[in-house]
């Protein structure tokens, strides 16, 4: 008697150190995504990570999203990091897409606004859902999306050869009991059939083993999120609800399957695996439900992207209370007439620099920058492009005020040789500009394009005289196009079709001082021969540049 009371309260206590694990680990879970919240995020990535979170993008994409050229131009990457809270595989390769997936019409965007404004004002709920989303977490290196679409790869086939293998161990089993001497070696003839034929087979099952888990945890995860009282979501919830309940068949006797995945050194999987080996329990119930997940795929997808939604919608209020300043876009459609093209932003910056300067500009045509070297005009209309994909895609603007049509939004700016193709950068680059060119000639919302430096890998004649006539297509199709430019012919060129905007500098003693700061109208300063002399170029290189610049100016021709 006295030894069951001491197993019973060795059960106890184990049971209450479990129980006290659990409550202590939520507490810290807690605690932890609290203080993550709003705050930049730490992860670290590498390029195999990236490839995997961005698998479900690329097996959606399509011709009006943010491309390659654009995205790598804008470091958008950078910032997809940056403000990347979710707490999921899903809800990662979900923000991703969405990113890389501009909106021209109003009604997804106004849901995304909807979720995620209530996600700001209810941080507790928001911390509910981390909490199980956190519970399903994240898988390295590998996309979830890729790993879910395998439920293609795995055959349908029969189980009745396996039922008759395990019938027959059975059978041999039972008789030998009746008569031993008769059936001992049937017995072990079948479990020796049995062990070959199961190893043959488990091969080829292997892989589908950790998937076939992740579909069951990610069922469960599903239940359990559908009971959260979240009045707001219950749509969402509802719809995690109904598709989990396809799965009770999946799930039903998953065990037999999943948990023989790992070999933990747990005492009755172990002899659960020599059970599986005579018996072909687990390929008999893996037949079952790979037919079932390969039935409920459209399902399983919904699933997946209605985790990924909810999760990459909180990450995205994490990242608006991390902004703190910021407001929402009024977009609009355009009619079929071609109306006017608008873009007005107050305050705009840069989400990436710690102390950006702010700039406001209300363009209804073309816009051409010019400024000294380094005086920002790059970075402005980098600033332009990112908040223009962010109104689209997560809306929200780093501004005080942004009004403008939906755009299809392209770049060409941080281009470079391709030396696998044994392309020069002027290859590159007319290949760059031409892919715009063709996308503005297409029906569909117009297209806002930003352009540095247009055609600056070949000589100054053939520039000035290619890119003009670039930069003129482009505002008769309908383009409102941003182009930063050091070739102030440009700005006379097209004066009626771009409006000119400039930044500028102060030179004081040795030191140029930029503000950064936009301005209207054409550059007037010129900086590159001074920042010369700044650095210790001889002087005599100076004074002559000078001389040659300024007889430039007055005469139109160049001497030495």
């Amino acid at each position: 008697m006295e030894g069951w009371i001491i197993v019973v309260a060795i059960l106890v206590v184990i049971g209450i150190k479990l129980w006290y694990d659990e409550v202590l680990y939520k507490k810290r879970l807690r605690l932890r995504l609290e203080r993550e919240w709003g705050s930049p995020s730490r992860q670290e990535y590498t390029e195999e990570k990236m490839q995997g979170i961005s698998a479900f993008y690329y097996d959606k994409q399509q011709e009006n999203d943010v491309d390659d050229i654009t995205w790598n131009d804008l470091e958008l990457e950078v910032i997809y990091q940056q403000m990347n809270h979710t707490r999921s595989a899903m809800g990662q390769e979900y923000l991703y897409s969405l990113l890389r997936k501009p909106e021209y019409t109003e009604e997804k965007l106004a849901e995304r606004e909807r979720v995620i404004t209530f996600f700001q004002e209810n941080k507790e709920k928001s911390l509910d859902l981390q909490m199980e989303l956190s519970r399903l977490g994240k898988m390295g290196k590998y996309s979830v999306y890729s790993y879910l679409k395998n439920v293609n790869n795995m055959k349908k086939e029969s189980s009745i050869g396996h039922i008759f293998q395990m019938v027959l161990f059975i059978a041999s089993a039972a008789l030998c009991l009746v008569w031993p001497s008769y059936f001992l070696l049937v017995l072990a003839g079948v479990a020796i059939w049995n062990m070959v034929t199961y190893y043959q087979r488990k091969a080829e099952m292997e892989r589908f083993y950790q998937l076939l888990a992740y579909i069951v945890r990610t069922v469960h995860f599903a239940k359990d999120v559908s009971k959260l009282d979240i009045p707001p979501l219950q749509e969402y919830l509802d719809t995690l609800s109904e598709k989990a309940k396809l799965f009770d068949k999946f799930c039903r006797g998953s065990g037999l399957v999943v948990g023989g995945a790992n070999m933990n050194g747990d005492i009755l999987d172990t002899l659960m695996d020599y059970v599986r080996l005579v018996t072909h329990v687990d390929i008999i119930k893996f037949q079952s439900m790979a037919k079932e997940a390969i039935r409920l795929e459209k399902d399983l997808m919904v699933l997946y992207e209605t985790i990924g939604f909810l999760d990459s919608m909180t990450a995205v209020a994490s990242y608006r209370e991390m902004m703190q300043e910021y407001c929402i876009p009024k977009l609009f459609c355009q009619d079929e007439k071609k109306t006017a093209l608008k873009l007005s932003v107050e305050e705009l910056y840069h989400p990436l620099l710690e102390e950006p300067v702010k700039n406001s500009i209300h363009a209804d045509k073309c816009v051409l920058l010019t400024g000294s070297n380094a005086s920002g005009k790059s970075t402005f209309i980098k600033t332009v492009a990112i908040n223009a994909i962010l109104a689209q895609t997560i809306h929200t603007v780093l501004a005080d005020d942004y009004e403008a049509n939906y755009f299809r939004i392209y770049s060409s700016m941080a281009l470079r040789d391709d030396i696998m193709s044994s392309e020069s950068y002027y290859i590159v680059e007319i290949k760059s500009l031409k892919r715009i060119l063709d996308r503005a000639g297409k029906d569909g919302a117009p297209v806002l394009c930003f352009i540095d430096e247009v055609l600056r890998g070949t000589n100054t004649l053939e520039r000035i005289a290619s890119s003009s006539q670039i930069l003129m297509m482009l505002a008769k199709t309908h383009t409102m196009c941003f182009a930063a430019t050091h070739d102030i012919e440009l700005t006379n060129m097209l004066e009626v079709e771009y409006d000119n905007y400039h930044f500028e500098e102060q030179v004081e003693g040795n030191d140029v001082i930029f503000d950064y700061q936009l301005r209207q109208g054409k550059a007037v300063t010129r900086n590159a021969i001074k920042l010369l002399g700044m650095i210790g170029y001889d002087q005599n290189i100076i004074q002559k540049a000078e001389e040659s610049a300024q007889h430039f100016l007055q005469t139109g021709d160049w001497k030495l």
